[in-house]
């Protein structure tokens, strides 16, 4: 879902559905949507809709506040059938590190894909080459 535009008598209207404001690790309030921010990992959603079969995963995503300072946060997703829930957290930046390299050591021997990789190294040069 993404924000569309609505006209009511001449008045723009803004659909917000998948905006959202999260508490970050310092008690802080931050205001994500994943429609527009930075996806930096995202595990595919393939399940099919026979009632019981079950998938489960999590999204990294980069957002910049008002004061251009860079958030992460995590949304875990667990999809069963037709209906999916979501939480969400934030990452500091070692944490956001960890997720990437734990993402890069699971998709071990098969190898991380080729646009996946590409994108770590444009958002993060030479994160993918330190040890």
């Amino acid at each position: 879902m993404s924000e569309q535009q609505y006209s009511i008598s001449g008045h723009p209207i803004t659909d917000t559905r998948m905006k959202k404001t999260i508490r970050t690790a310092d008690g802080k309030w931050l205001d994500i949507n994943p429609d527009t921010d930075v996806n930096i990992i995202r595990q595919p959603r393939n399940v099919t809709r026979t009632g019981t079969d079950f998938a489960h995963g999590e999204d990294l995503y980069l957002t910049t506040d008002t004061h251009n300072v860079r958030h992460y946060y995590v949304i875990s997703w667990v999809a069963e059938g037709r209906s999916t829930k979501e939480s969400y957290r934030t990452l500091t930046e070692e944490q956001k590190d960890t997720f990437i390299r734990d993402h890069v050591h699971r998709a071990g021997k098969i190898g991380l894909d080729p646009d996946v990789a590409d994108h770590i190294e444009k958002l993060f040069p030479g994160f993918l080459k330190r040890k």
